[in-house]
This record gives C-alpha cells, structure tokens and sequence, in this order.
C-alpha cells in the first residue's frame, strides 16, 4: 500500500521516539516524533523569556518554523536535537503543549506531513486529536519507576547529575498534567493496541509493533466487499463518504457508496451555481466525490456534496492562512457600523469595516487575505486592505528599484515637520530636511513650503528603502548666483561684517562676503583702518578677483583712489614751497608737491632764532624747505626749514669774500650795518 498511517501515543519516558524511530527504520516509514515539535516550542518560548503560561504569548509561532525532518527536528534552520531534551525543556513542555494556540498550530503541521506515505507519528493525541482515522493506533506505556529509570539511566549517560527521586516525582506530576489538560488530554484511543513496555526491551517491543503493522498491512490488502459486514457497515446522517459516479442523469447522479445500496445526489445537492442545469458534462462515469450523506429514508441514502464544498473550501481557507496566499470572495451582506459578510464556497466570512475598501458593493468580488480563522465555526476575518497594501508595496518596491541617487524627481509637499517636509515621489515618499532646502539658513520650512507645493528635488540617499532629497543641490548657492551678476574691476559697495587684523569682511550680498585685505585698503601704508572704520560701515570698493572654486572674492579701496605720491618727481636737497597744515609739539605737518609732509621741530629755526618755533609759524603759512628725506613707497617726507635760511645767510656771507679787486676791511665787512 501506498497511504499507511500508524499512530502511536503514550505518556513521556515510555519510549514512543526511540521505540518509533527503531520500527520506522525497519519497515522504511517515515518517522514523525511530535513531542520534538512541542518541545521545540518549548525551547523558543524559553529563548525569547516569555510568560510561558499565558497562551497570548505564543503568537511568535505565526513566525517560527519548527521542521521534523530525518530523525532531526529544525527550529528556525537550527538543529535543536540535544537543547530539546534538556531539563528545563522537559519541566516546562507539558506548559507549552496545553494552550489551543499552540496545539492548533502543531496539528496542521502533523496533519500535512502525515497526509502521503507510509507514515508513524508519535505524541501524546495523535490516535484521538491528529489521526483519529488513523490505519493503525497503539498506545505504550509502563509504569512511572520504570519511566523514571530509564530517564535518569539517559541522563547518566549524558553526565547531568539529577537524583532519581526527583525524576519520578517530575514523571507523575507529568503525567497529572498531560491527562488532565482541557484541550486534548492524554488519553487511550477507543480502537488503540495497548502495550505495557513496563518488563519489555526495546527489540521486544519492536518486535510486537512491526507484527501488529505488517498484520493489519496484510489484512488491508486482501480486503473485499465480501468481507465487508453490511450490520456493522450501515451508514447514518452525517457519514461522509467517497461515492463513484455509476450512473448519470440531467438531475441526479448515482453513487457506489460500498453500502447495501447506491446513494443519490440531486444537482442542487452537487452545486450552489444556479447556471448549472444539469449533470452531463459536469461529471463523468467513475469519478470520484466526496460527499455527506444527507438522509436514509426507504431504502434509500441521498448524499449532498454543500457540506463537503464547504468543508473543502474551509479546508482551503485554512492552507490559504497557513500559506499566506489570497482567496476571492463575494460580499453578500453589510454588517452596519462592523464590516461586511462576504462569501467563499459556501462559507460565511467576516470582513471588518477597518479592513474593507472605501467603496464595497453588494455581490462584489474581492480578492483578500487571511488574518485569522475559526475552525470550530468555519469562519475568518479577512482583509482587502492588507491586499492593497500589498499591491501597494509592491508598486513601490518596483518604482523604487527604477529610482537612482543622483536622479532629479519633481514631488508634492504631503507633510510638514519642524525638522523637514514629506515629499510624495509616485506611490513613494521621501523626507527634504530642512537643511537640505536651500544653501541659506530656515528655522521655519512651514514658512516656505506648503502641502501641495510641487517642486524639483534630487535624490541623495535612497538606504534602507527610505528616500531623502536635497532642493539646494539644484539651485546656485548665493556666492555663485552673486558671481554671475558682477566682473572683475567693477565697483561696488558692501557693509563691514568683521575687522581682522590683515584686512575686513565686506557683505556684499545675503552670504556673499568678500576680503579686503590691509594691503588694499589706501595707497598710504600707514593709514590705519582700525582707528576709524566700524562694523557696519558702508564702504566701496573695486573687485580684485573671483575664486568660484573656493568661493572667495578679493576686493580693493585703493584701486579707486588717486595716489599723489605717483606724481612726484623730487629729490633729496630739492627746495619747495610748504603751506602749514597743522602745528605739532613735535614738529609741522605740511603740503607740498600735493602730497604731506613733516618738518621736525629740530629742523624749523636756526640757532640764531631765538624762542619756540610754534611763535613763528600758524595754519596756512607759506615757507621755503629743503627735502632731507623722501621714501613714495611709504609716503614718507622730511622736510627742512632750517637749511633753507642756513643756506641763505651762507650765501650772503659768499658775497663778501669772493670780492678780489681790493682788500677788505672790518670796517667794509660792517659797513651796511653801521650805516
């Protein structure tokens, strides 16, 4: 045969796993220890320290996946054979294994992997709650000291030190537990083989359920309808059976049921599809259906297949959830201020007005997804929003993938934070901080941006699946912009932001600054800006040059100045005409040559003039001086009074002595004076 399913159950240390696996590995079936699953469980409920004895904490098992797989079991990939077996495990699985959540969840996981092949299962329900059909059911058990034993003989082995006492009272306060939990106890199945291991080997054992398989296998095989008891074969209401299609007619089909008579389905039996008239066509001779038998009256046995439709497709429901995958319903009904009652094969679902699109109508098709199922009252709550939302994320995950850092997008303000503005960008969204909005600083966006606002953007990051987006990467930063309106030469006028000992800062335009440095502030070298010029002043100045690299411009105040010094051509010893500017104790500062000067106190009278030269000279005066020093690179001029009128009086002197016609006398040297 090819379908063979043996269930074994028993209480823990009887050996089902071991006593399994040794049967399973000599008759070649494939061996499924369930209690591996439910202490895999376990395990995982330990690791993540939940509270292990409230159910609501085991919803991290929509996401764990628990595989028994060649002997091994698989607990999210890992193979947790030996941290199963541990002791803090085994104290706390009979915990785990009693909530509904968990056991439901562990079923369907039984169920599928026992549903093809020569299969045995072990566990604690599997005759009475996983495969109650199953072909075969035994139940092992022996006595707790001797489960006790051979417990904390296995223990010894693996070196963990456990006293014997300990075991055995770990053992029945086990079996307490396992036989009186509300949700499928420990318990023998009606039809279930008893075997007390209790005096047993495992050979011995093995031996007995390999012939207990192999009899019923032979027995199985050489089955035929004249071994069938029709007194114990009778079937009732509610039987559900596998018909063969013998006969076929417009209404009604007749079915090999294997009972006293065939059965027979009417067509509004076999389908809820009022366009379906008849049969021919639909089904055909020797098909096999599936199908409930609805009543025995005379003789006769009527069968249905809507129950069944609805089974199977809450069957489908159910592999749906477990598989994440969508169904197509049809909204029958509105449930006012709840949701709607939609329909999938003859079953009644609900779908909640939060989950629902904005528009539904009646006898609308929706394809949704399941978010939780019943199984007890066949129903479950679905959703078309997660559909979309799906679809959604799907659209732009694709959208995002076509999307590079470096593109230029155009998107529309949706929100506005302190910190920046949400941009929708398609079906996505991506975040403009507030930095990243133009090169000049905004303490307010709100300011500047509106929801609704469309505008260009780059995209600068898209990590993580998250876009970010700059708008100043596209415009000209305020130097560039600056730059585009001016030239090299030209003057213009900017206010003094900062005084630094080598030049100022002048703002030419918002954050635009350029330097004029102290070298060209004036042709004098000695004129001190420092002395006189303020923060805030407004001064002109001619452009000297423009970096756009390094966003620097350099300026000059003395390039739109006149320089006099250029202009003057004299010399040491040239004499020249000096008007008095002003008087000084040290000296008179003068203007000649259109240029200033200096003439030291040392240097304005002769030492035959008697006094304070301050007595000789005010404001305006005119005089003859001598240059005795002059430097243009520094504007630099000495001048000399006192040389002038030395210069003077040695010439009168000279006029005397180069007389040679006569000889002279005192009296000829001062006669002018005597006279």
């Amino acid at each position: 045969m090819e379908n063979f399913v043996v269930a074994l159950d028993g209480p823990a240390g009887s050996g089902k796993s071991s006593i399994s696996k040794m049967v399973a590995d000599r008759l070649g079936f494939i061996h499924i220890d369930t209690g591996a699953m439910y202490r895999a469980v376990t395990l995982e409920a330990l690791r993540r320290n939940i509270q292990i004895d409230r159910e609501e904490e085991y919803s991290f098992l929509k996401d764990t996946s628990i595989v028994y797989e060649n002997g091994n079991i698989y607990l999210n990939g890992e193979n947790v054979n030996e941290e199963i077996r541990s002791e803090e495990v085994t104290n706390h699985v009979s915990t785990s294994c009693k909530f509904k959540t968990v056991r439901d969840q562990m079923v369907r996981y039984q169920r599928k992997s026992a549903s093809l092949g020569k299969i045995l299962m072990d566990g604690r329900d599997i005759g009475t709650v996983v495969l109650p059909n199953a072909d075969l059911k035994i139940f092992l058990t022996a006595s707790p000291e001797v489960r006790a034993k051979r417990r904390f003989e296995e223990l010894a082995e693996k070196h963990i030190d456990v006293t014997y006492d300990v075991i055995l009272e770990e053992i029945k306060m086990r079996d307490y537990k396992d036989s009186h939990r509300e949700i499928a106890p420990l318990q023998q199945a009606k039809d279930a083989i008893l075997i007390d291991t209790s005096n047993l080997t495992k050979e011995e054992v093995c031996d007995r359920i390999v012939n207990l398989i192999n009899e019923r296998l032979k027995k199985m095989e050489n089955f035929t309808m004249e071994d069938l008891d029709l007194s114990q074969a009778r079937l009732k209401v509610g039987d559900v059976v596998d018909g063969v299609v013998v006969q076929i007619e417009d209404n009604v089909i007749y079915l090999d049921i294997k009972s006293f008579t065939e059965g027979e389905m009417y067509l509004d039996h076999y389908t809820r599809d009022p366009e379906v008239t008849t049969f021919k066509g639909l089904v055909h001779i020797d098909d096999v259906i599936r199908c409930e038998v609805s009543k025995i009256q005379e003789e006769k046995i009527y069968l249905s297949r809507l129950n069944q439709l609805s089974y199977e497709a809450f069957q489908k429901v159910l592999q749906a959830k477990e598989n994440n995958e969508k169904i197509e319903v049809v909204v029958r009904k509105e449930v006012p201020t709840k949701g709607y009652q939609v329909e999938y094969s003859g079953n009644r679902l609900f779908m909640p007005l939060s989950q629902s699109p904005k528009e539904v109508k009646i006898n609308q098709k929706l394809v949704v997804a399941i978010l939780e199922t019943e199984e007890k009252r066949k129903t479950a709550i679905v959703s078309r929003k997660a559909v979309e939302q799906e679809e959604l994320q799907k659209l732009k995950d694709e959208e995002l993938e076509k999307i590079s850092v470096g593109d230029v997008v155009s998107g529309e303000v949706v929100k506005i934070e302190k910190f920046g503005a949400f941009l929708r960008v398609g079906h996505l969204q991506g975040l403009l901080r507030i930095g990243q909005l133009s090169h000049t600083y905004t303490s307010d966006i709100a300011s500047v941006l509106h929801v609704g606002d469309s505008l260009e953007v780059q995209v600068i990051s898209k990590e993580n699946g998250k876009l970010q987006f700059s708008r100043k990467v596209l415009l000209d930063t305020p130097f560039n912009a600056y730059i585009k309106t001016v030239k090299v030469g030209q003057t213009v006028k900017g206010k003094v932001v900062n005084k630094l000992p080598y030049g100022l800062f002048i703002e030419l335009a918002d954050h635009v600054k350029g330097l004029l440095h102290s070298s060209e502030y004036s042709h004098n070298p000695n004129d001190n800006y420092n002395s006189f010029v303020k923060i805030n002043d407004e001064i002109e100045c001619a452009i000297l040059a423009i970096d756009p690299e390094k966003e620097r411009i350099s300026l000059s105040r003395k390039a739109l100045m006149d320089n006099p010094w250029e202009r003057v051509t004299a010399k040491v010893g040239d004499q020249v005409e000096v008007t008095v500017k002003t008087v000084l104790e040290s000296g008179l500062n003068v203007e000649t040559l259109g240029v200033d000067g200096f003439i030291p106190a040392s240097e304005v009278l002769t030492k035959d003039q008697p006094g304070n030269f301050k007595e000789y000279y005010n404001v305006s005066d005119k005089a003859m001086a001598e240059i005795i020093e002059i430097k243009p690179s520094e504007w630099r001029l000495k001048l000399s009074i006192r040389k002038v009128k030395e210069q003077e009086e040695r010439r009168s002197y000279e006029k005397y002595l180069n007389e040679k016609d006569e000889a002279i006398t005192i009296g000829d040297c001062f006669k002018d004076v005597l006279k």
